[in-house]
């Protein structure tokens, strides 16, 4: 099931604006929120995060309040799930200009949330380094932006082996994120998520 600026589709087969910047350009963002009893999962916190990506994407949006009930009514409909938020700058603009694009769009869908992720959360997962390094872009690092080809790449190479989940390294060396999972350390008994540094992680 999906939403579409507010209007329920069976399938994005029938969106016919071939235009817009997230198809052209990966132009935009996403969250991937989850779903329990109904319910999304830190939802204020996922509202930050977009609202976020947005001013730094300067893309503009004022539809925020009818964001959030629609991921709250979407939610509802999937008992336990996963739930996914992409913004589109939208159509318009000459090439890579956005002088005239818009408005933006917006795209909800939710699925069931993957039998196999409590086999790898009570078992624990296998990991491969993988060949494909991120590089760094301190404007884009800690967005979820919709240009995800390292990702792709990332997954590609996992696939060509028996691992669960990739450990991903930057263009320096440095650790930087796993290719879906995330990715933390402790210390001392202490839990800590990995933060974004320059890469263009999230």
């Amino acid at each position: 099931m999906f939403l579409i600026n507010g209007h329920k589709q069976e399938s994005l087969a029938v969106r016919e604006e071939k235009s817009d910047r997230a198809t052209q350009f990966g132009d935009g963002c996403f969250t991937t929120a989850r779903v329990i009893d109904g319910k999304v999962s830190l939802l204020s916190a996922h509202i930050q995060r977009l609202q976020d990506a947005c001013q730094r994407l300067m893309i503009s949006c004022d539809f925020w309040p009818q964001l959030e009930q629609e991921m709250k009514t979407l939610a509802a409909e999937q008992q336990n799930g996963v739930l996914k938020v992409v913004i589109s700058r939208g159509s318009g603009g000459r090439g890579y200009s956005t002088l005239n694009s818009g408005p933006a769009t917006r795209i909800l869908s939710v699925t069931a949330y993957p039998a196999h992720y409590d086999r790898l959360r009570n078992e624990g997962m296998t990991l491969a380094l993988s060949p494909v390094r991120l590089g760094r872009n301190p404007h884009l690092a800690g967005i979820k932006h919709l240009n995800r080809l390292e990702q792709v790449l990332i997954r590609s190479h996992l696939e060509q082996t028996n691992a669960d989940e990739a450990l991903v390294l930057d263009s320096e060396g440095w650790v930087t994120e796993c290719c879906a999972a995330n990715l933390f350390w402790f210390s001392e008994g202490q839990r800590s998520l990995y933060a974004a540094t320059g890469s263009g992680r999230c």
